[in-house]
């Protein structure tokens, strides 16, 4: 390895990607922006990920292959955080490829607004066999992503670049939340600097049914993103000695911890997001009990108005709800 420090810092995860992995690395080693160094976490692969990766990193110093403990993408995440000496991160998985001229433009946006902790772009979705499925836009702007947040996801995790320095004030990856762990990253980044998007496709993301996020499992999808948006609201209104406890099995928690921040007297604003993910927990969430279901259900009759009002009524019919 080589003992220069590098301006950017390419932190790339993978478990059994032996299929991609060599097409990631290609898309780094081509950059336009050649001050990198590449550090690849091999999460115990049990296929040819880790021979691969040694392949490459025997013919080039600037990549570094590091055995991950198996325990998830966060710890997986948190473990090559340790080995980054740049002031930049770039993520990166292991089954996407970087557009040659990523780094440099994110690079070069980072060095022209240091108010910006983290920047993403536009990607280009591919299946596959690299075939080009559609482009998937970014929203742009500090303020309105801030307020985007608040509701979902808006930033796609593997054409992120960030500071490092921030992401270790925030203490890096948290497991809690599993396949929502970005969103949760993002709201707490969000808390002490801004986020942006760069409108040009800066990562070609590939879509396969082995990826976590294409389970197409509402439940844990709900549960896991309300959970980290919920402990956001509690820090946001003075209760961060609280989170939330997430629980495929029991929901319960989520609903108690929800109920605190209507106590706190959300402002309007606040207000419709909270809204938004209670009703989502009504829709989606499997395990709450009936005592639970009906508290929540009471809390909304009360505080929602017009059109999230007409949808709840609508949701609470398909779901033979008695909405009062």
């Amino acid at each position: 390895m080589s003992a220069h420090a590098a301006a950017i810092d390419v932190l790339v995860t993978v478990y059994n990607g032996e299929r991609f992995i060599a097409q990631t690395l290609d898309s780094v080693i081509g950059q336009t922006f050649t001050d990198w160094r590449l550090i690849v976490v091999d999460d115990l692969s049990t296929d040819r990920t880790a021979e691969i990766v040694r392949g490459y990193a025997q013919r080039d110093p600037r990549i570094l292959l590091v055995a991950g403990e198996h325990k998830g993408i966060a710890a997986a995440a948190n473990v090559g955080l340790g080995f980054v000496t740049a002031p930049l991160v770039a993520r990166l998985d292991g089954d996407d490829i970087a557009m040659p001229q990523r780094l440099q433009v994110q690079y070069d946006y980072l060095q022209q607004h240091p108010e910006v902790l983290a920047v993403g772009s536009d990607v280009m979705l591919i299946d596959e066999n690299n075939k080009p499925l559609r482009r998937r836009k970014a929203p742009t702007g500090a303020a309105h992503i801030q307020q985007i947040l608040q509701t979902r996801n808006c930033m796609c995790h593997p054409s992120a670049t960030l500071r490092t320095e921030a992401l270790r004030q925030i203490g890096g990856y948290r497991d809690k939340f599993k396949n929502s762990l970005d969103y949760d990253l993002w709201l707490r980044i969000s808390e002490i600097g801004q986020i942006e998007n760069i409108p040009q496709d800066l990562l070609l993301y590939r879509r396969h049914a082995s990826q976590v996020s294409a389970l197409g499992n509402a439940h844990r999808q709900t549960i896991y993103s309300v959970g980290a948006v919920t402990d956001y609201f509690l820090r946001r209104y003075g209760l961060g000695d609280v989170q939330t406890h997430v629980d495929e099995a029991d929901n319960d928690d989520l609903v108690d911890k929800l109920l605190l921040v209507y106590r706190a007297g959300p402002k309007p604003e606040d207000l419709q997001a909270l809204n938004r993910h209670a009703i989502r927990l009504l829709r989606y969430a499997r395990a709450l009990s009936p005592q639970t279901r009906e508290r929540l259900r009471q809390e909304l009759s009360v505080r929602l108005k017009g059109r999230q009002r007409l949808k709840f009524a609508f949701y609470s019919m398909l779901a033979k709800l008695d909405l009062r």
